[in-house]
């Protein structure tokens, strides 16, 4: 038999809405509403949300 898991295995669902993030005007807007969403997160977020920034502005059109 496996141990039951412990609550800080455990690894809650989260829905990131990329249309809204990519709609946004900022990185700074797009990263304080991720934050916002991972509020109740125990792991460090920020390498996460870099990653993510990093990776939306790879598909946002540039503005001229």
């Amino acid at each position: 038999d496996l141990p039951p898991k412990r609550p800080e295995e455990e690894i809650p669902e989260l829905e990131i809405d990329m249309d809204e993030l990519l709609d946004m005007e900022s990185d700074d807007a797009r990263a304080a509403r991720v934050k916002e969403l991972l509020v109740d997160c125990y792991k460090p977020t920020e390498v996460f949300i870099s990653g993510l920034l990093g990776k939306i502005r790879g598909i946002t059109p540039q503005k001229k």
